[in-house]
């Protein structure tokens, strides 16, 4: 193999890019992780136990870690993807041609001879069938100098394998969704514990979110949309009101105080006699808006049916006391308006 050989690899702690740069450092590669943050995924980056994090990944692989947090950028290829969007709001093949790029430009930074990512072949249907893996080698900028090894048996030579910078015969074809191959080479590599499973943690693969989302797009349009409400649509249970008014009620003590710091120019509803959840209301509220709120929020507390309640509603410093009953638990209009 030729001299000295650097890399960037996209790590986002997942088996497959834990794969990827295994590989390449057995090789002698110098290896520089990446872990790009678009606002749409869980910051922690951890494992489901908490116990170890992408960060914890790169030391167990002796490789740096590089953070780049493109979600101030990032907001151009979710509203305007080339590609279209997934099932949900997941712009999958436009979001990875934007890490990718990003790679790129790190590459030149730190002088890297190539960039590589842990994708397989047929695995994802939006970003990793064999026409999507094409055309992010052409529209990356880097076409040659993007390595996948872990299918790269299956594709075309990269300009590192052709100048002998990687063995070729030392990398892998794999393909589809099946995960016994990787498995295995995780045990003959020694790093089949080291995966966070940090791969599917995108909120905009998510059904629930995403019908969130669209809903306050349809609410706000893109040239409004109020970017810092984001982590609102992650919080509670959330109902449409009407077309400028929308509800969103605690499940629990954790939620309710996740909801404190968003109250600011927001209505916020709060039972005075009866225990039970609070709730934040988002956007212009007409009077029936109001009611309806205060009814749902009465819904889901510890007041018997038909019991008046009252609901003290505020909105900066506007405060306004509103007497009412809950709905009943089985009343269809809570389905119904529930997103």
């Amino acid at each position: 193999m030729a001299g000295h050989v650097k890399a960037i690899g996209l790590l986002s702690g997942g088996l497959d890019s834990v794969l990827a740069v295994a590989l390449l450092k057995q090789q002698g590669i110098e290896v520089t992780g990446l872990l790009v943050r678009t606002g749409f995924t869980d910051h922690k980056e951890s494992s489901p136990d908490g116990s170890r994090t992408v960060s914890d990944v790169a030391n167990a692989l002796g490789i740096p870690l590089r953070i780049e947090d493109i979600s101030r950028e990032y907001w151009t290829t979710l509203f305007y993807p080339k590609h279209g969007y997934g099932k949900n709001m997941n712009p999958c093949l436009d979001c990875h041609l934007h890490m990718v790029r990003v790679a790129a430009r790190i590459m030149r930074e730190e002088g890297a001879d190539f960039v590589f990512t842990g994708e397989v072949m047929g695995q994802r249907p939006k970003s990793q069938m064999a026409h999507q893996l094409k055309t992010v080698l052409e529209e990356s900028g880097i076409s040659g100098s993007l390595l996948r090894p872990l299918s790269a048996l299956r594709l075309a030579p990269t300009i590192p394998e052709l100048e002998g910078k990687v063995d070729r015969s030392r990398l892998k074809g794999f393909f589809g969704r099946q995960r016994g191959p990787q498995l295995a080479l995780a045990r003959e590599l020694g790093v089949e514990h080291l995966a966070v499973a940090a791969g599917g943690n995108c909120f905009l693969t998510n059904k629930e979110f995403s019908d969130r989302f669209k809903d306050h797009l349809a609410q706000f349009g893109k040239e409004h949309f109020p970017k810092e409400d984001v982590p609102l649509l992650r919080i509670g249970r959330h109902f449409r009101l009407s077309p400028s008014a929308k509800v969103i009620i605690s499940r629990n003590e954790e939620e309710y105080e996740l909801l404190q710091p968003y109250k600011n120019g927001k209505y916020v509803f709060e039972l005075l006699d009866v225990t039970g959840a609070s709730a934040l209301g988002t956007g212009t509220f007409s009077e029936e808006d109001l009611i309806l709120a205060s009814q749902l929020t009465g819904r889901y507390s510890k007041a018997v049916k038909r019991e008046t309640l009252r609901v003290r509603v505020t909105r900066d410093d506007w405060e306004r006391i509103i007497e009412t009953t809950p709905l009943d638990k089985d009343d269809p209009r809570i389905e119904a308006l529930r997103i």
